[in-house]
C-alpha cells in the first residue's frame, strides 16, 4: 500500500503539469496572458522585459479575439498574431511567416496606441483575407473599422474613447461612403448579425471567386448586398414588408424572419419558392422565446428533408434596435436540389 501511495505522490503532480501543458498548447491566447504576467513581474526594472511583456499581453488579446470570432465563423482570422518591435520610422508593416501575422512597430508608452495599431494591422491583414480582392474599397474599410471596435471593446474597453477620437473619426469625416457603410454595419453589429451573417457571405465570394481577377460587378455586389441588409434587418419596421431574398452573382441568399403570431405553413412554401428560383442559401432568424419556439418547429420539420443543408444554428442575446436584450436565434441553410422540401 505504501508503494502504491508512493507512485500516486508521484504520477500525480505529473499528470497535473501535463494538463496545464495541453490546455496552454491549445490555447495559445491564454500561454501569451500568462506569458505577459510573468515578464510584468521584470518590467519594473528592465525596459526590455517591459516590452515582451506588452508584445505578450497584445498577442493574446488579438488571439482572444480571432478564436472568439473564429467560433461564429470558421476561418474568418485563419492565423495567429505575434508583435516585434522596431525601432526607426516603421509605424506599423505586417507580413506572414510560419503560418502567424507578424506585425513590426514601434513602440509607443501610450499602450491605448500599441494595441489599436496592432489590432488594425492584424485585422486588415487577417480578416477574410481571401475575399479582400473582390469587396469594395469602402466596404472593406468599413468591416475593418467595425471589427477593430468589437476587438476593443472585449479587450481593452479603456482604449474606446481613443480609437473613437485618433482612428474611426477621423475616417468617418474623411470619407461620406464609409461613414454610411459604417453605420450600416454598426446597426447589423448591434442585431448580432455582423459575423453570423455579413462576414460569412463576404467569407463566400472569396470562396466563389478565388483566383479569379476581381471584377467592378462584383465590389458592386458587396455594396448592394449591404444596402439590402440595412433595408431587411437594421431599418426594417414592424409588419411592414420587406423583400427578403438579394439575388447575386456571388450572394444568393433569402433571410426570413419568424414573427409572433405566424405559422410554419407560409415559411415552408417560402423555402420551396427558394429552392424553385435556386436561392443559394436561407437564413430564419427570429427573437423573442416565443419566435423561437416556432423556428425550433420549423428547424424539426427541415430535419427530414433531403433538399436542404443545415450549415449552422446558435441562439445568443442581442438587443432589438432601440430596445432591451432579448434572445435570439439565426439559421443558415443552404439548398442543394430543385426539388421542394
Amino acid at each position: 500500500m505504501g508503494d502504491f501511495g508512493s507512485v500516486l505522490t508521484h504520477l500525480v503532480p505529473n499528470a497535473i503539469w501535463i494538463g496545464i501543458f495541453a490546455y496552454l498548447i491549445t490555447h495559445p491566447e491564454v500561454a501569451e496572458k500568462w506569458g505577459a504576467i510573468f515578464w510584468s513581474i521584470f518590467s519594473k526594472i528592465s525596459k526590455g522585459a517591459e516590452k515582451r511583456t506588452i508584445a505578450l499581453d497584445i498577442q493574446g488579446r488579438l488571439d482572444s479575439f480571432s478564436k472568439c470570432l473564429n467560433s461564429e465563423v470558421p476561418e474568418l482570422m485563419p492565423h495567429g498574431v505575434k508583435v516585434e518591435w522596431v525601432t526607426g520610422k516603421i509605424t506599423r508593416e505586417s507580413f506572414f511567416r510560419d503560418n502567424q501575422v507578424i506585425i513590426r512597430m514601434d513602440y509607443h508608452a501610450n499602450q491605448d496606441d500599441n494595441i489599436i495599431r496592432a489590432a488594425l494591422e492584424y485585422i486588415a491583414r487577417d480578416l477574410l483575407p481571401d475575399s479582400r480582392p473582390y469587396v469594395d474599397e469602402d466596404v472593406m474599410a468599413s468591416v475593418d473599422l467595425i471589427s477593430t471596435k468589437k476587438l476593443i471593446e472585449k479587450e481593452r474597453k479603456s482604449a474606446l474613447k481613443y480609437y473613437y477620437a485618433e482612428v474611426l473619426g477621423p475616417a468617418r469625416r474623411s470619407n461620406a461612403e464609409l461613414d454610411r457603410f459604417v453605420v450600416v454595419m454598426n446597426g447589423i453589429d448591434e442585431l448580432g448579425y455582423f459575423s453570423r451573417l455579413l462576414l460569412r457571405e463576404l467569407q463566400g465570394i472569396g470562396l466563389k471567386k478565388q483566383f479569379s481577377i476581381p471584377e467592378e460587378s462584383t465590389k458592386d455586389e458587396t455594396k448592394r448586398f449591404l444596402d439590402f441588409l440595412d433595408q431587411k434587418l437594421v431599418k426594417k419596421k414592424p409588419r411592414v414588408d420587406v423583400d427578403p431574398t438579394f439575388v447575386g452573382e456571388s450572394v444568393s441568399v433569402s433571410i426570413v424572419y419568424v414573427a409572433k403570431g405566424e405559422l410554419i405553413g407560409p415559411h415552408l412554401a417560402w423555402i420551396n419558392r427558394c429552392v424553385k428560383q435556386k436561392i443559394a442559401s436561407i437564413y430564419i432568424c427570429a427573437r423573442g422565446a416565443y419566435n423561437i419556439a416556432l423556428v425550433r418547429r420549423l428547424q424539426n420539420r427541415l430535419k427530414s428533408s433531403t433538399k436542404v443543408t443545415e450549415v449552422f444554428c446558435e441562439q445568443f442575446v442581442a438587443p432589438s434596435l432601440g430596445s432591451r436584450k432579448k434572445d435570439n436565434i439565426c439559421i443558415k441553410y443552404d439548398i442543394r436540389s430543385e426539388e421542394t422540401v
